[in-house]
C-alpha cells in the first residue's frame, strides 16, 4: 500500500462516493475553521490531502491542516470497509505525517481529530487522548503527540 498526496477534488469525490459525512447536502470547504468551541486563527493554513492506495486504487483518505502553532487536525480518516480492521488507518495517518510534517515531530506538537462518539475506542486505542473531556453535537477533540508518528 501507499500513500500519495491527492487534490482536494479527488478528495471530495472519494467522500461523496463513500457517503462519509451522511448528508446529501453538505458542502465542502477546504478549511473548516471552527469545531464546536474550538476555533483556528490561521487564515491559509498549510494542509495536504492523502490517498492510500491498494494496488492503484484509492482505498482511504485523509486531510491534514494546520490549526494553530502546536496542532495540526486530521480531517476525517476513511478507510473502505474492505480494508478496515487491518490498521490501515493508523498506516495512512502515519505516512501522511511523515510525507509533510517530520519538522512539527515534536513533544510539545500534537495531531488531533474531531472525534465522532462512535470512532472514539478507535482513537483511543491508537494513542488519542480527550483535550478537555468536553462533548459537542456528538464530536470530541483528541490529541496525539506528533513525536508519537
Amino acid at each position: 500500500m501507499d500513500v500519495t498526496h491527492i487534490s482536494f477534488g479527488d478528495l471530495k469525490s472519494y467522500w461523496i462516493e463513500v457517503d462519509h459525512f451522511r448528508d446529501p447536502s453538505k458542502k465542502f470547504r477546504e478549511v473548516v475553521r471552527k469545531l464546536g468551541p474550538y476555533k483556528t486563527m490561521i487564515d491559509d493554513p498549510r494542509r495536504f490531502s492523502y490517498g492510500l492506495f491498494d494496488e492503484g486504487k484509492l482505498v482511504g483518505v485523509t486531510h491534514l491542516v494546520q490549526w494553530n502553532d502546536n496542532l495540526i487536525r486530521y480531517r476525517t480518516l476513511n478507510v473502505l470497509p474492505s480494508h478496515r480492521g487491518r490498521d490501515v488507518g493508523a498506516f495512512l495517518l502515519r505516512n501522511a505525517v511523515n510525507l509533510d510534517w517530520r519538522d512539527w515531530k515534536s513533544p510539545d506538537n500534537s495531531l488531533f481529530g474531531w472525534i465522532r462518539r462512535d470512532h472514539q475506542s478507535w482513537a483511543s486505542s491508537h494513542g488519542f487522548k480527550p483535550f478537555d473531556g468536553s462533548w459537542h453535537d456528538d464530536h470530541i477533540l483528541m490529541t496525539k503527540p506528533l513525536d508519537a508518528f
